[in-house]
C-alpha cells in the first residue's frame, strides 16, 4: 500500500512540475517548500528544457531561480544560479554572455568561500574563451585553474582542464603536449576504474594518434575502444568507432578492414540516423580513398560526389543551427519586452494550477480509495484460492484413504481366497477382489495427481489391462494388447463404472476367449473415443477379443442363471444411460454407447 501511495504522490509531484514548467514559475512562497527543495526544482527543470531546445522558457526558469537564491541571500546559491545562467547562454551559441555569467559565478564563489567551485570555474570560461578562437585567454584560464586545483587537492578536477588543454593543443597541432594530457587523462580514469570515460578518452586518443600520424597506435587505441564497446553492448559507441578507425586503417593499405568498418558504420547511421550527414561525409571519404588507392577511379569519383553531398548537408545544417541560435536571442529580447504584460494573466494561471493541484489530490484520494478496495477484493480472491487447495488436498487424501481401505479388502479377499477349498468359490473371491482393485486404481490414479476429479482414462485402463494379464499369466510378448483411448479425461463418475465394465470384459475374455494349446496369438482391443456423428453423438466403448465368440442368445438369457457379471455390467450401463450391444464379430465385440447428455455432465 505504501509503494502505491509513493507512485501516486510521485505522478502527482510530475504533474504539478509539468505545469510549472508550462507557466515558467513555482506556486506563492508562503505554501511551498522550502528555498533549497524549490531550487533544485528550478534547476531541474531549466536544464531539462535546455535539452529539450526550449531554451525560451529555461531562461526563464533560471531567472526565477536566481531571484529566489539573492532573496535568500545565500552566496553559494547565487553563484550556482550565475552558472545556470552562463551554462544556458552557452547553449545558444551567445559565449561571450556566457564568460560574464561565469565571471560573476566565480566570484561568487569566491566570497562564499567555496574553493572548489570557484576552481571549477576557470574550466567554463576557458571553454568559451575557445570556442570563440580566443586561444591565448582560453589557456591562460585552463593553466590557472589547474595550479588552483593542484593547490588545493582538487586532484577529480584536473582531468577537466586536462581535456580542455588537449582541445586546444590538437587544434593548436601542438600534438606533443596534447598527447602527453591524454596520457594523464588516461591514467587518471584507469585508476578510478571509470572504464565509460577511460575508453571515450581512448576513442578520442586515437584521433590525435592519427593527427600525428602514429596509424598502428592509433588503430591499437580504436581497437580497444571497440572491445569495450562490444563488451557493454554500446551500439552507439560501436557506429562511431566504425566511422573512426578508417583513418587509421587506410594509411596502413588495411583496405578490406577499413572498408568493412565503413560498411558497418552505414549500416549503423541508417538505423539510427545519429549525426547522420556527418557521419555519411567521413564514411564516403574513406571509400573514396580506398577505391582511388584500388585504382578504381569510377567508383572512388562516385563516393566523392556522395561525400561532397554530405557535406553539403552538413554546412547547411550548421548554418539553421546558427539561423536558430540567432532566432533564440532576438525571441528572447522580445520576451522580456512583455515581462510586465503577462504578471497580471501569471497571476490568474497562478490560480489554475492551485485549481488543478486540488484535483489532482481528490484524484489521488480516490485511487487510493479504489486501491483499497481493490486490495480487500484480492485478499478475498486469495482467501478463496487457499480454501480451494486446502479442499484439493483434503481430496486427494480422501482418496488415498480410499485406496487404502480397498486394498486392505482386497487383502482381505485374497486370504480368505487361501482358505477355501471349493475352487468355485475361490473363483468368486478372486474376482471380487479385481473388481475392488479396479476401482482402488482409480483412487490411486486420483491422489497421485493434480486433478482429483478426472481420472486419466488411457492410463488408467492400460495400468489395469496389464494388472489383469499379469493375473492370468499371459507375459506381455506373447499377447498383443491394443489400446486405443482418444477420449483422455473423464469425470471420476463415469470413469469408475466404466473401469469396472472393462474389468468384467477383459476378465471374461481371460478366462473364456483364449485357448493356450491352439497355438493362436491373444488379441485384446480396447477402444474408447468420443462420437461427432450428429445423430448419435456421444461415447462409445468398445472390447473385443479373438476368441471363438460368445453365444449371444446365452449372453440374454434373464433370471437366477445370469451371471452376477453379466448383471454388473447391465446395471452400470444402465447407470451411464448407456445401451450396449454383443457381437460375434472375429471374437466377441462388447460395444457401450453413452449419450452425449452424459458425457458431458
Amino acid at each position: 500500500m505504501n509503494v502505491f501511495v509513493n507512485c501516486l504522490l510521485h505522478i502527482t509531484l510530475c504533474l504539478v512540475s509539468c505545469i510549472v514548467t508550462a507557466q515558467q514559475e513555482l506556486p506563492p512562497t508562503e505554501s511551498s517548500a522550502p528555498d533549497s527543495v524549490k531550487l533544485k526544482l528550478l534547476w531541474k527543470m531549466g536544464d531539462s528544457l535546455v535539452d529539450a531546445n526550449q531554451f525560451i522558457p529555461a531562461k526563464k526558469i533560471f531567472e526565477q531561480a536566481l531571484a529566489i537564491s539573492q532573496a535568500g541571500d545565500d552566496t553559494r546559491r547565487i553563484g550556482i544560479s550565475y552558472r545556470k545562467l552562463g551554462s544556458w547562454s552557452e547553449s545558444t551559441g551567445d559565449y561571450g554572455q556566457a564568460i560574464d555569467w561565469f565571471l560573476k559565478s566565480q566570484n561568487t564563489f569566491k566570497i562564499a568561500g567555496d574553493q572548489r567551485n570557484f576552481a571549477r570555474s576557470f574550466r567554463f570560461i576557458g571553454f568559451c574563451y575557445n570556442r570563440l578562437n580566443k586561444v591565448k585567454e582560453a589557456r591562460q584560464y585552463i593553466e590557472r585553474g589547474i595550479a588552483y586545483a593542484q593547490q588545493f587537492g582538487y586532484d577529480q578536477l584536473l582531468p577537466e582542464f586536462y581535456s580542455e588543454l588537449i582541445n586546444i593543443d590538437s587544434h593548436g597541432k601542438q600534438y606533443a603536449s596534447a598527447s602527453a594530457y591524454t596520457e594523464k587523462v588516461l591514467a587518471y580514469y584507469k585508476q578510478k576504474k571509470d572504464w565509460q570515460t577511460y575508453y571515450g578518452t581512448l576513442f578520442n586518443a586515437g584521433l590525435l594518434y592519427k593527427n600525428m600520424g602514429q596509424y598502428v597506435r592509433s588503430e591499437q587505441a580504436f581497437r580497444q575502444a571497440m572491445t569495450y564497446a562490444v563488451n557493454e553492448k554500446d551500439e552507439f559507441f560501436q557506429g562511431y568507432i566504425n566511422t573512426s578507425i578508417p583513418y587509421a586503417l587506410i594509411p596502413q593499405n588495411k583496405l578490406d578492414e577499413a572498408e568493412v568498418a565503413c560498411q558497418r558504420a552505414l549500416n549503423w547511421v541508417e538505423k539510427t540516423g545519429v549525426d547522420k550527414y556527418a557521419v555519411l561525409e567521413d564514411v564516403n571519404s574513406h571509400l573514396s580513398r580506398i577505391y582511388e588507392i584500388r585504382g578504381d577511379f569510377r567508383q572512388a569519383l562516385t563516393f566523392y560526389k556522395r561525400q561532397m553531398a554530405n557535406h553539403d548537408s552538413v554546412f547547411n545544417a550548421t548554418k539553421n543551427r546558427q539561423v536558430a541560435e540567432l532566432e533564440t536571442r532576438y525571441q528572447m529580447r522580445e520576451k522580456e519586452e512583455n515581462i510586465q504584460q503577462l504578471a497580471s494573466t501569471n497571476a490568474r494561471q497562478t490560480r489554475q494550477i492551485w485549481a488543478g493541484i486540488g484535483g489532482l489530490i481528490v484524484l489521488t484520494i480516490l485511487l487510493g480509495t479504489l486501491y483499497w478496495l481493490y486490495e480487500r477484493v484480492r485478499q478475498s480472491h486469495q482467501k478463496i484460492a487457499q480454501q480451494s487447495d486446502q479442499l484439493t488436498i483434503m481430496m486427494k487424501e480422501l482418496h488415498h484413504r480410499v485406496k487404502n481401505n480397498l486394498a486392505i479388502v482386497s487383502s482381505l479377499l485374497k486370504l480368505q481366497s487361501s482358505r477355501l477349498d471349493d475352487e468355485k468359490a475361490i473363483q468368486a473371491v478372486r474376482v471380487g477382489q479385481q473388481r475392488v482393485e479396479a476401482m482402488s486404481l482409480i483412487h490411486q490414479r486420483l491422489y497421485q495427481t493434480d486433478e482429483v476429479t478426472t481420472v486419466n482414462m488411457r492410463d488408467y485402463l492400460t495400468d489395469l489391462s496389464e494388472s489383469l494379464m499379469r493375473a492370468y499369466d499371459y507375459p506381455a510378448d506373447e499377447f498383443d494388447l491394443q489400446l486405443n483411448i482418444e477420449l483422455q479425461e473423464l469425470d471420476v463418475d463415469m470413469a469408475m463404472p466404466l473401469g469396472l465394465i472393462v474389468n468384467e470384459l477383459v476378465t471374461n475374455a481371460f478366462k473364456y476367449a483364449y485357448d493356450k494349446t491352439n497355438g493362436k496369438r491373444p488379441l485384446l482391443r480396447i477402444d474408447l473415443r468420443s462420437q461427432s456423428d450428429k445423430s448419435q453423438p456421444g461415447i462409445t466403448l468398445e472390447v473385443q477379443d479373438n476368441g471363438p465368440g460368445i453365444d449371444v442368445s446365452d449372453w440374454q438369457q434373464k433370471g437366477n442363471k445370469s451371471s452376477f457379471g453379466k448383471r454388473l455390467i447391465a446395471s452400470l450401463s444402465e447407470q451411464l444411460e448407456g445401451h450396449f450391444e454383443l457381437l460375434k464379430q472375429n471374437g466377441t465385440l462388447f460395444r457401450l454407447h453413452m449419450p452425449n447428455v452424459r458425457a458431458s455432465v
